[in-house]
C-alpha cells in the first residue's frame, strides 16, 4: 500500500488507541493493518492515549496482543506522565483513583498511594464508589494538590460510549469546589510535545490521529501539530460540523490514510 499523495509529506504518525486501534478489547482490523503498513514503511509512529488504566508495559503487552507493531519505547500514556510530573514536583505520595497501571507508574516514579496524602491523582477507575469520591474530594477540599490524568467524558466500548476518567473528575472537582489543578492529556499539549523532543521531529512533520475533536484534535492544534479526525470511535461525522475545532482531514477509517488496491 501507498500513502495518498496529501500525507506524503508526515514522517511521524501520533496515533490514539481507544477508538483508533480499538474499542475495549476488540480491535479495529483495519486500523492495525493501517499502522503496522506505517511501521513497515519506515515512518515513526507511536501511541499516544489519555486512558491512564494501564502502565505502559501493560500497553505494549496489549499491542503485541493485537498484533500492533509500534514498539513500547513509542508508547505515551497519562499514568506515566502524571507519575512523573507529581515526582517533578516533590511528592512522594498520592490519593489515587484509578486502576492498577496508574499505580504501577507512580511507584516507578516513587511516588506512593496513600488515603494520607498532599496529592491526588484521579484517572479512569471503574470501581469508582462513594466512599472514594469522598474521600478525594475532602483532601482538595483541604488543599491538596489535584491531578486529573484527563477529562474525556466517555470512551468507545464495544457496547457503545462508556463513561470517562472526565466523568470521575467531574465528580471530584463538583464535590470539592475546586477544579484541578493541572490536567495532564489531552487537549493540552504535553504528551505531543513530550514525544516529538523523543522522536527528534518538529510538529509540522507531524499527524495527529484520534476519534475525538474535544481531546485529540484540539490537542494537536494546541501543539502546532496536524490533526486528523477518524470516525471509528466517539465522533460521528454529523458532530464534525458543529464545533468551531477542526480537523484538517477526516477519515471513516485509519486505511483512508492509504490509496485504494488496484488490480
Amino acid at each position: 500500500m501507498k500513502l495518498k499523495s496529501e500525507f506524503r509529506r508526515y514522517k511521524v504518525f501520533l496515533i490514539d488507541g481507544d477508538g483508533v486501534l480499538w474499542r475495549g478489547d476488540q480491535p479495529i482490523p483495519e486500523a492495525i493493518e493501517a499502522v503496522n503498513t506505517l511501521v513497515k514503511l519506515g515512518f515513526k509512529v507511536a501511541l499516544i492515549t489519555n486512558n491512564s488504566t494501564l502502565s505502559t508495559e501493560d500497553y505494549g503487552v496489549k499491542l503485541a496482543r493485537l498484533g500492533v507493531k509500534i514498539p513500547p519505547n513509542r508508547i505515551y500514556t497519562t499514568s506515566r506522565a502524571a507519575a512523573s510530573h507529581l515526582a517533578s514536583k516533590g511528592f512522594s505520595k498520592t490519593y489515587v483513583v484509578g486502576e492498577e497501571g496508574l499505580v504501577k507508574e507512580l511507584l516507578k516514579a516513587g511516588v506512593k498511594p496513600s488515603r494520607h496524602a498532599d496529592s491526588v491523582t484521579v484517572g479512569l477507575d471503574r470501581s469508582f464508589n462513594y466512599r472514594k469520591l469522598a474521600e478525594a474530594s475532602e483532601l482538595v477540599r483541604r488543599g491538596a494538590y489535584f491531578l486529573a490524568t484527563n477529562r474525556d467524558p466517555t470512551l468507545p466500548s464495544p457496547q457503545g460510549l462508556i463513561p470517562g476518567a472526565g466523568s470521575i473528575v467531574a465528580a471530584i472537582e463538583v464535590a470539592a469546589g475546586r477544579k484541578p489543578d493541572v490536567e495532564i492529556g489531552k487537549p493540552q499539549p504535553y504528551l505531543y510535545i513530550h514525544a516529538l523532543e523523543d522522536l527528534g521531529a518538529d510538529p509540522s512533520e507531524a499527524l495527529a490521529i484520534g476519534d475525538r475533536i474535544d481531546t485529540d484534535v484540539l490537542g494537536a492544534l494546541n501543539a502546532g501539530i496536524t490533526p486528523a479526525l477518524v470516525l471509528t470511535g466517539a465522533t460521528g461525522y454529523e458532530e464534525v460540523s458543529k464545533t468551531g475545532v477542526k480537523p484538517k482531514y477526516v477519515l471513516e477509517t485509519l486505511k483512508k490514510l492509504f490509496e485504494a488496491n488496484r488490480d
